[in-house]
């Protein structure tokens, strides 16, 4: 199971890595324009101006807390809501690239489920 954990962590995290950094600089191939629902979406997120930068600069900092360990519990939290965002931007508006947004969204779940002990406190009832 520990073997299995820093195999997760150190995937998560460098997708996690790569997607903010090749989003900051740029870098890869240009991405396919979006069409219909997702065009849509798109021009709402371009219009704010501010949600692609905060949620790659969260990435950023979710991925190095996963891949350092270093804060690990409180990185791997603060991804949870990224991670379902992608799942459900994918399985509701898009239908493409699922398996890899599943990937990503059980990825983060394995992790929370391995480092339970530290967040079962928070559901007790006193």
């Amino acid at each position: 199971m520990r073997i299995a954990i820093i195999i997760v962590r150190l995937l998560l995290g460098g997708m996690m890595l790569f997607a903010s950094i090749s989003y900051f600089f740029n870098l890869g191939p240009a991405q396919p324009q979006p069409t219909g629902d997702m065009a849509t979406l798109m021009a709402g997120f371009m219009a704010s101006k501010y949600i692609f930068p905060v949620a790659k600069t969260i990435e950023l900092l979710a991925g190095l807390t996963i891949i350092s360990g270093k804060f690990l519990r409180i990185g791997i939290i603060v991804l949870l809501p990224i991670s379902i965002n992608i799942f459900l931007i994918h399985a509701v508006v898009t239908k493409t690239d699922l398996p890899m947004a599943t990937a990503i969204l059980l990825a983060n779940v394995f992790l929370i489920y391995a480092n339970w002990n530290s967040y079962k406190h928070l559901f007790e009832w006193k």
